[in-house]
């Protein structure tokens, strides 16, 4: 199964999805937890710029990077796709498992389910 993002890009993602301005590797760096090198955060955004999904710009010595996309213009087509590529492989397995995590949402998360199904079901109509 294909993962969106590794771990520490997702943490680093998160940082500069949550931040309004372009940031330093050694700004990401500081509001990271755990003990990462500073050359592997550079690395990591070098690679998520290569990847597309950050831009950056080099303000004399040092380069900042900011997202591409909000985290939603980001993720929906991605999710989508491992959605469906899960149903297309596992089929009702996969619809079943879905259903019984439901089961676990809180209450609000759920009100936003019905919703969301009622709005399709009146297009539908």
């Amino acid at each position: 199964m294909n993962q969106v993002l590794g771990d520490l890009e997702e943490k680093i993602m998160k940082i500069l999805w949550g931040c309004a301005t372009p940031l330093k590797p050694s700004e990401v760096k500081c509001q990271l937890e755990g003990d990462y090198a500073y050359t592997t955060i550079m690395t990591v955004l070098a690679r998520l710029n290569e990847k597309g999904i950050l831009e950056r710009k080099r303000k004399g010595k040092a380069y900042y990077y900011s997202p591409k996309n909000n985290k939603e213009s980001f993720i929906k087509p991605k999710l989508k796709g491992i959605f469906t590529n899960i149903i297309d492989t596992y089929g009702n397995i996969a619809i079943s498992q879905f259903v019984d995590v439901l089961e676990t949402l809180k209450p609000e998360d759920i009100d936003k389910l019905k919703k969301y199904l009622d709005s399709k079901i009146d297009e539908d109509k």
